[in-house]
């Protein structure tokens, strides 16, 4: 085989491999406002979030541009709750933050993927279990530092 074809193959694989640049279209329309602005309404929720910094952005961008419905999560942002099955639904929320920022669905549909509470079946009664029971409130001052402290970016899609 000749150096020319050699090389042409070569470029030629490169250049079907290499990105394109076409800009991803928005799918679906997100209400920030109907998800408290992507704010947890519970104080532990949020201060978990200061702590780990979840990129909240991703995860709008995939209801956004992937048709990932997040509908079942708007009762973590808006609700004061922080019991077993809140973080349950914090630790998707983290997952699909982590995967979404690093571009793992890329341009996939995502609104056949069904997420929903984990199910304990017979023991549900343990994700109604109220965590903040167990939170020493000699502790909430630091929390509130903590948060505070802690710069959460805004959600912007």
């Amino acid at each position: 085989m000749k150096a020319s074809t050699i090389f042409a193959s070569v470029f030629a694989a490169v250049a079907t491999a290499a990105p394109t640049g076409t800009t991803t279209e928005k799918r679906g329309v997100v209400d920030i406002g109907s998800f408290n602005n992507f704010n947890f309404g519970n104080q532990d929720l949020q201060y978990l979030l200061a702590i780990n910094g979840f990129n909240l952005q991703a995860f709008a961008q995939l209801s956004a541009f992937n048709n990932l419905n997040i509908g079942n999560f708007q009762g973590l942002f808006v609700n004061n709750v922080f019991d077993v099955n809140a973080l349950l639904q914090l630790q998707q929320i983290a997952l699909l933050s982590q995967l979404g920022g690093l571009g793992v669905f890329g341009n996939f549909d995502l609104s056949s993927l069904q997420l929903s509470v984990f199910d304990l079946g017979l023991i549900g009664g343990v994700g109604g279990f109220d965590i903040s029971s167990i939170i020493d409130q000699a502790l909430v001052p630091q929390i509130q530092t903590v948060i505070q402290q802690t710069q959460i970016t805004a959600v912007v899609l």
